[in-house]
C-alpha cells in the first residue's frame, strides 16, 4: 500500500484536520513506531531478523532487542555488539526484533502488510485529533478503540 492511500484513509477518519497530505507523515511515523514496538513485544515473525554476530560489529539501526532477551552471550557497548565467548568465534543465527522503517514521502510504500493499515489509520488519526485539540472525550474514545484493536491483535496471535 502506498502512503498516499493510507493518508486518504486517515483523512476520512480524522475529518481532514490537516492542511496538506505531507502533514500526515510525522503522525504516520509515530503510528509505525507504536505498532512496531507492540508487534515486537508479541514476537511477531514480521518483526524478527537473524544474523551472525562477532565482536565490534555495529548494531543495526532498526535493532530493538534480542529474542530471547537474555539468551545470548553478547553485550552492547557504544553502539556495537561484543561477544563474550572464550573462542571469540561468531555466534550464529542470533534472533532480534526490529522496528519498521519510517516513511518520508507520500509515494513510499507502507512498511507493514496491508492487514495493518486499519490499525495505522486508527493510531495516526488518534494522534492527529489529540494534537489538534479535539474534545477530550472524543480522543479518549479513539484511544480506547486503538487499545481494543491492539488487544485483538494480541489475542489473534495467541499472546496474553
Amino acid at each position: 500500500m502506498l502512503v498516499q492511500d493510507l493518508i486518504n484513509l486517515i483523512n476520512l477518519e480524522a475529518d481532514e484536520l490537516l492542511d496538506e497530505d505531507t502533514d500526515n507523515i510525522p503522525y504516520i511515523n509515530q503510528a509505525i513506531d507504536y505498532l512496531s514496538f507492540t508487534l515486537c513485544g508479541m514476537g511477531d515473525p514480521e518483526m524478527i531478523n537473524v544474523m551472525d554476530i562477532t565482536s565490534n560489529v555495529d548494531i543495526p539501526s532498526n535493532f530493538v532487542d534480542f529474542i530471547p532477551h537474555n539468551g545470548y552471550p553478547i553485550y552492547i557497548q557504544t553502539n556495537k555488539f561484543w561477544v563474550m565467548t572464550s573462542s571469540g568465534l561468531p555466534i550464529k543465527q542470533v534472533k532480534y526484533s526490529i522496528a519498521k522503517p519510517h516513511i518520508s514521502t507520500i509515494t513510499d510504500q507502507v512498511p507493514f502488510k496491508d492487514m495493518y493499515a486499519g490499525t495505522l489509520v486508527l493510531i495516526a488519526s488518534y494522534l492527529i485529533k489529540k494534537k489538534t485539540y479535539i474534545p477530550v472525550e472524543y480522543c479518549n474514545e479513539d484511544k480506547s478503540f486503538v487499545s481494543d484493536v491492539l488487544t485483538a491483535i494480541k489475542a489473534a496471535k495467541g499472546v496474553s
